[in-house]
């Protein structure tokens, strides 16, 4: 087939007929453009049409990554985080995106045909690929949340490799469950002894649903208390900054909850979740480490979101990937997803394996042993 392809960087500068259809098609337009908005650093942004035959079929968005020492946190290594700094300001690497380092619940392209079989949206997923390959010359790809039924046509081409043990985290919310009294009535008793404590250390802790004022006005200390998070991560390949929240906010307006928790009338932690096609999905959380033992943050941190999720009637509860033994204690059961991964530089390949084998280190097998739930919740989910 012969593939032609329009690259823009800047959601402005797309042909008005694309504003259009985009506009049409709300789930991809209230995330497409929020990144480019919020000016992320070290992120370039591309917006590519692709024509067949001359004819429009397929709109999709890729990042550029300008990857950074900033990007990697390993200062319990000084030897390996000295020869990472020096590899990366040498090589200075790129990584090109198929899809958005900070969303998962959007789909990052789109069909003019909606009756297009998954075997040609998968030939017009790599034909675009390819040529933003060879237009960035990125050291390495990464294709992510692919879909199920375009995976196996990626599986086909050696020349990626699948993402070991690629997990979102995740609870079923019965439909029969109205507060967490639901929920703890249905734990395990040791669990339940765990959670009543856990609550406990949060009883001077109040609770607050942000408006976009809000953000707007604790927009510097919700990013310090992100960063708090982030810089325990090994990989932090997307770093927010305090536009971004915002302009999620001002995106998806009541859909996205970013709540505020207080102590001793000083912001300590916040979370920020997107409800979507009946789902409560977990976007980015921060909090105070200072505090985290005297207050159990984190786990009262999940626990608030399984409350909000219960709230609004969701059917489904995402934690992500991060901490995946907290979220099975919480009660998360693993979701496995599709994401590929492609390296063009023998260094870049090294230093990944590198850093692969301290993240499976950090992330451990334990999580795999965590069953919170009573068998009749198995016996439902």
């Amino acid at each position: 087939m012969s593939y032609s392809f329009s690259i823009y960087q800047s959601i402005n500068d797309l042909p008005v007929n694309w504003k259009e259809f985009l506009n049409e098609n709300e789930k991809v337009c209230n995330s497409i453009e929020i990144v480019e908005k919020a000016h992320v650093d070290n992120i370039q942004n591309y917006y590519v049409v692709t024509k067949e035959n001359n004819e429009i079929v397929y709109m999709s968005y890729f990042q550029l990554l300008n990857v950074t020492p900033k990007h990697f946190n390993i200062s319990d290594k000084p030897l390996q985080k000295f020869g990472l700094y020096l590899l990366l300001k040498t090589i200075k690497p790129t990584m090109l995106v198929a899809g958005n380092l900070f969303r998962h619940d959007v789909l990052f392209f789109q069909v003019v045909d909606k009756k297009t079989s998954p075997e040609k949206i998968a030939a017009y997923y790599q034909a675009t690929l390819d040529h933003m390959i060879k237009e960035t010359d990125a050291s390495g790809i990464f294709l992510k949340d692919v879909e199920k039924n375009i995976a196996p046509y990626i599986l086909k081409d050696l020349s990626y490799t699948p993402l070991q043990d690629d997990i979102s985290m995740e609870m079923k919310i019965p439909s029969d469950w109205t507060s967490m009294l639901d929920y703890e009535k249905m734990l395990k008793h040791k669990y339940a002894q765990r959670y009543r404590k856990i609550k406990k250390a949060f009883h001077e802790v109040t609770i607050k649903e942000f408006t976009l004022q809000d953000i707007e006005v604790h927009k510097t200390e919700i990013v310090h208390l992100y960063l708090q998070v982030s810089k325990k991560q090994i990989v932090s390949m997307g770093i927010i900054n305090d536009h971004f929240i915002i302009e999620l906010k001002k995106a998806l307006e009541n859909n996205y909850k970013v709540c505020g928790y207080f102590f001793e009338n000083k912001l300590v932690a916040f979370s920020s979740a997107i409800e979507h096609d009946g789902e409560y999905d977990m976007n980015y959380i921060g909090f105070n480490y200072a505090l985290n033992n005297q207050l159990n943050l984190y786990f009262n941190i999940l626990f608030h979101c399984i409350e909000m999720a219960i709230a609004h009637k969701s059917s489904k509860l995402i934690l992500g990937r991060t901490a995946i033994e907290a979220k099975a204690i919480a009660g998360c059961a693993p979701d496995y997803r599709f994401s590929f991964y492609k390296l063009r530089n023998n260094f870049v390949n090294w230093f990944f394996k590198k850093i692969s084998s301290y993240f499976q280190e950090q992330q451990g097998e334990a999580w795999k042993n965590r069953h919170p739930f009573k068998s009749e919740y198995y016996g439902n989910a």
